[in-house]
C-alpha cells in the first residue's frame, strides 16, 4: 500500500508541475497583452488523514503529496481603484485642454496675423484719414483694413460655433463606446459566473473585464462592486448600467442643439464628474459659450460705438447719417457696402463742404483709447479675452500633465504587482521543469521497487 500511495503522490506532483509549466508558458505568451494579470499556481501539501495502516506508526505518515487545484491571478484591487480615479481625472483634463487649444488657434495671437494686429491696423487707418482727410488712398486703405478685420471676426465666430457644435459628434461617439463596454461587461459577467459555478478560475475573463473598466473610467467616473457570484455591478456617473448579466444602454438627446446622454429605458439623464465626457461637456457648455459671448460683446460694441460717431460725420459728398458697419454682432459684422462702393462717403468731417476737416475721423481714431467695455479699451478687452483663454489652456494642460504623471506612477505600481516579468517566469519554468523531472524519477524508482518486489522475490 505504501508503494501505491507513493506512486499516487508522484502522479499528483507530475500534474501539479505540468500545470505550473503551462501557467508559466501562458504568462510568457501574454507578457505584452494589455490588461493581462500574471497567474500563479497555488501549491499546498495534502495531509494524510486515514487511520494508521503503517504498522503501529513506526514508519510515520508522509502525507499524500501536493494539491494544485487553484490558479489565481496576481492583482491589487486597491491600486485598480486608485488608477481608475486617476485615469478619469486625466482624461477630463486632456479633453478640455485639447478642445481649448484648438479654440486658441482661431485667434492666432500673438502673431503678425492675429486679430490684435488687424484691430491695431484699423485704428491706424483712421489716423491716416485724420492726417489727410481728402486722400483717396487713405480712405481706400481704411475700407480694406476694415473689411479684413470684420471678416476675421466673422470667421472666428463661425469657427468657434462650429467647434462647439462638432463636440456633439464626440458626445455621440462616447455614448456608443459606453454601450459597447457595458454590454461586453454584462456578457463577461455571465461567462465568469458560469465558469466559477464549474469550480474553475475565470482569470482571463476577469482581465478583459478589468480592461473594460479602465476604458470606462477614461470616459466618465465609475463605481463598481464585485458580487459573490463573480459578477460586477457597475455605476457610470449617476446611473447603474450593469447588474449581473443585464446591461442598460444609453442614448443621446438634444437640448438647444446640444447633445446630452440619458438611459435608453427610462430617460434618466447621465451626469458624470470626470472622464473625457466631462471635459468635452465643460468645454462645450461652459468655455465655448463664455468665449463666444465675449467675442459677441466685442463686435457689437465696436459696431455701435463706431456707428454712433460716424453717423455725425460728413463725407466728401457732403452727406451725413451713414453707418460705418452693418450687422449686429460677431456673426454678421461688416463694413457698409456704400462705403465699399465709394470710400469718399466715409464721414470724416464735422461739417458739410469741409473736405480738409478730419474732426470725426479723429474722434473715431481716439475711440481706440476709450474705456467702453467694462472699463477696458477694445484692445485691452480683446487682450484680456485671449489671455484668459490661454490661461485656461495652460491650466487644463497642467492638470493633464500632473494626472499623467500620477497615472504613470500608479500603472508602474500596478505592473509591479500584476505585470509579467520574463526572467521570473523563465526561472519558474525551470523550477517546474526540474520538479516535474524529479517526480518522474520518483515514479521510475517506485517502478523499480515494485519490479524487485514482484519479480525478484519468491513471495
Amino acid at each position: 500500500m505504501a508503494l501505491a500511495i507513493g506512486l499516487e503522490t508522484a502522479v499528483k506532483a507530475l500534474r501539479a508541475h505540468q500545470l505550473a509549466v503551462d501557467i508559466a508558458a501562458h504568462n510568457i505568451a501574454n507578457a505584452n497583452t494589455p490588461g493581462y494579470s500574471r497567474q500563479r499556481v497555488l501549491l499546498r501539501p495534502l495531509g494524510y488523514d486515514a487511520p494508521d495502516t503503517w504498522g503501529g506508526g513506526l514508519l510515520g505518515r508522509p502525507g499524500l503529496g501536493v494539491d494544485a487545484s487553484d490558479v489565481h491571478r496576481v492583482r491589487d484591487v486597491f491600486l485598480d481603484y486608485q488608477q481608475r480615479n486617476a485615469i478619469s481625472q486625466r482624461e477630463q483634463a486632456k479633453a478640455q485642454a485639447s478642445v481649448l487649444e484648438r479654440a486658441e488657434l482661431i485667434f492666432n495671437d500673438p502673431s503678425d496675423e492675429g486679430l490684435s494686429v488687424l484691430l491695431a491696423n484699423f485704428w491706424n487707418a483712421w489716423h491716416d484719414v485724420v492726417s489727410d482727410p481728402e486722400s483717396s488712398a487713405a480712405r481706400t486703405t481704411l475700407v480694406h483694413v476694415t473689411a479684413t478685420l470684420a471678416g476675421r471676426i466673422r470667421r472666428a465666430y463661425t469657427n468657434l460655433v462650429d467647434q462647439q457644435t462638432n463636440l456633439n459628434l464626440r458626445v455621440e461617439a462616447l455614448a456608443g463606446e459606453v454601450n459597447a463596454a457595458v454590454e461586453e461587461i454584462a456578457r463577461l459577467n455571465e461567462q465568469i459566473k458560469q465558469v466559477q459555478l464549474l469550480g474553475q478560475p475565470a482569470n482571463d475573463l476577469r482581465d478583459r473585464r478589468d480592461l473594460l473598466l479602465d476604458q470606462l473610467a477614461g470616459i466618465g467616473n465609475i463605481s463598481y462592486t464585485e458580487e459573490p457570484d463573480g459578477t460586477v455591478t457597475l455605476t457610470f456617473g449617476n446611473v447603474q448600467l450593469v447588474s449581473g448579466i443585464t446591461a442598460r444602454t444609453v442614448e443621446t438627446y438634444s437640448v438647444g442643439g446640444m447633445l446630452h446622454i440619458r438611459t435608453t429605458d427610462d430617460n434618466t439623464a447621465v451626469t458624470v464628474t470626470g472622464g473625457e465626457l466631462r471635459g468635452v461637456l465643460d468645454a462645450r457648455d461652459t468655455d465655448f459659450p463664455a468665449l463666444i459671448g465675449k467675442l459677441e460683446t466685442f463686435a457689437s460694441t465696436l459696431i455701435t460705438q463706431v456707428n454712433a460717431i460716424h453717423a455725425t460725420g460728413y463725407g466728401l459728398d457732403g452727406l451725413t447719417g451713414r453707418d460705418f458697419f452693418t450687422g449686429t454682432g460677431a456673426a454678421d459684422i461688416d463694413i457698409h457696402p456704400d462705403l465699399v462702393a465709394d470710400p469718399d462717403r466715409i464721414g470724416a468731417a464735422s461739417a458739410p463742404d469741409a473736405p480738409g476737416d478730419g474732426t470725426v475721423a479723429r474722434d473715431l481714431a481716439n475711440l481706440r483709447f476709450a474705456s467702453v467695455l467694462g472699463g477696458r479699451t477694445f484692445e485691452e478687452y480683446y487682450a484680456n479675452m485671449v489671455a484668459i483663454l490661454g490661461a485656461d489652456v495652460n491650466r487644463a494642460k497642467g492638470l493633464a500633465k500632473s494626472n499623467e504623471l500620477l497615472t504613470t506612477h500608479l500603472e508602474t505600481l500596478r505592473q509591479s504587482v500584476q505585470g509579467v516579468n520574463i526572467d521570473e517566469e523563465v526561472a519558474n519554468l525551470a523550477a517546474a521543469q526540474y520538479a516535474y523531472q524529479a517526480a518522474a524519477r520518483v515514479i521510475t524508482t517506485i517502478d523499480q521497487m515494485l519490479d524487485t518486489l514482484i519479480n525478484r522475490t519468491a513471495i
